[in-house]
Order: structure tokens, then C-alpha cells, then sequence
């Protein structure tokens, strides 16, 4: 008797847990020591397997980008549907970010330190795929704009360079919190410590926000 066919729904989960999975190894070992082999293995299921969702490991790589996109994007858009005052949705927007990161790192370190490597032949990746990865991640540097601007008033009034500057500053820095708890890079001051505890989020982002503001106004 001929095997049932998979449901859109069963397709869509195995595409997404073949996600999951890549995105730890790529994450861990980088992209250019992915064996489509083991990972095909940690699966149970055959390398050919995998070429049945995902034709190459560059197209892998450019699927499990946008899926981290999409799901920090979920986050986004509960956080906005609880109207919440601009500080306090900057501060939720932070903890999110901080939160998925540690949920999900190889989601995260994909998303924001991909591997270097040109991907322009479409016989490799769809391009409709890298355009909606490029206009996500440009939809989410814009809504971290706002965000600033709106929680920090004095941002508005600086030149469109000097807002990018600060937001760079801004999130520059809550990347540099999250690789360092991420790689235990300094042990002696994270000893007994495996997640970023809420304190030190909030002291961090008040930091921050501090010295946003003052950065803003003193061009004035």
C-alpha cells in the first residue's frame, strides 16, 4: 500500500524542526562546517531527506534566517497589542530581544551575525526569499527607531545619522550583554550565572536609556 502523502500542516513542521535543528548547528559550529549529513542524523532522518525540503545548505541557511525574523516578529506584535507607555514598551521590546536570545541563540546568532558569503544566484536561493530576509530585518532596525524616538523624545529632533548612531549605540550594546552571558566570555564575573537575570536587564537598559537621552539633548 503506496505511503499517504504529508498534509501542507505535517510539511510545514518537518520544514520548521529541520529549522530548529540547523539553526543550533550552524550557530555552534558555523555555517561552512554544516554537514547536511549529520544533521541528518541528530534528525533520524537521511541527508536526501533533508534535499527533499531544502535543496542546499544555502537555501537552509536563508529559510532559518527568516524564520528567526518571524518569530522575534511575533514577539513584536504582542508586545504592541498591550499599549503599553513608550518607556515601558522599550523596556519590553529590550526584554523580548534578550529573552528570544537566550531561548533560542542559534535563531538569534543567525539573524544577527550571519556568516559572511555572497548569495546572489537564484539557481542557490530564491530571491524572493532573501527580499523578504532583507525587508524584515530593515523592518526591524525601523521599528527599534521608533521605538527610541518615541521613548526618548529628544532622538526626534537629531539628525536622521545621529538617531542611527544612537540606536546602533543602543542596540550594539544589548548584543554585547547577550554574547558575553552567551559565551561565558568573562567567567569571573558571571560565576554562577547561566541567564541574564531581570535586575541586570533593567539596570542595563536604564543605563542606556540614560545616556541616550543625554547624547540627544546635548547636540542641541
Amino acid at each position: 500500500m503506496p505511503k499517504k502523502p504529508f498534509t501542507p500542516e505535517e510539511i510545514a513542521a518537518q520544514r520548521e524542526r529541520i529549522m530548529d535543528s540547523a539553526s543550533h548547528v550552524m550557530a555552534e559550529v558555523g555555517f561552512h562546517h554544516l554537514s547536511m549529513r549529520k544533521l541528518a542524523s541528530q534528525l533520524g532522518m537521511t541527508a536526501s531527506n533533508i534535499y527533499n525540503y531544502f535543496p542546499n545548505k544555502e537555501s537552509l541557511f536563508v529559510f532559518t534566517r527568516r524564520r528567526g525574523f518571524e518569530m522575534v516578529f511575533q514577539d513584536i506584535n504582542e508586545q504592541m497589542s498591550q499599549h503599553l507607555d513608550p518607556r515601558s514598551a522599550l523596556y519590553n521590546f529590550a526584554g523580548h530581544l534578550i529573552q528570544f536570545a537566550q531561548r533560542s541563540p542559534g535563531y538569534y546568532q543567525l539573524m544577527f551575525q550571519p556568516p559572511k558569503m555572497t548569495l546572489t544566484d537564484p539557481e542557490v536561493v530564491d530571491r524572493d526569499v532573501l527580499l523578504q530576509v532583507d525587508r524584515l530585518a530593515e523592518e526591524w532596525q525601523s521599528h527599534l527607531l521608533s521605538m527610541l524616538a518615541d521613548a526618548v523624545p529628544a532622538i526626534s529632533a537629531a539628525s536622521e545619522a545621529r538617531q542611527k548612531q544612537l540606536a546602533l549605540f543602543f542596540v550594539s550594546s544589548l548584543h554585547g550583554l547577550i554574547d558575553t552571558y552567551y559565551y561565558k566570555a568573562l567567567p569571573k564575573l558571571l560565576s554562577g550565572v547561566d541567564l541574564i537575570p531581570d535586575d541586570v536587564v533593567e539596570t542595563h537598559i536604564g543605563w542606556l536609556l540614560a545616556s541616550l537621552e543625554h547624547q540627544a539633548e546635548s547636540i542641541h
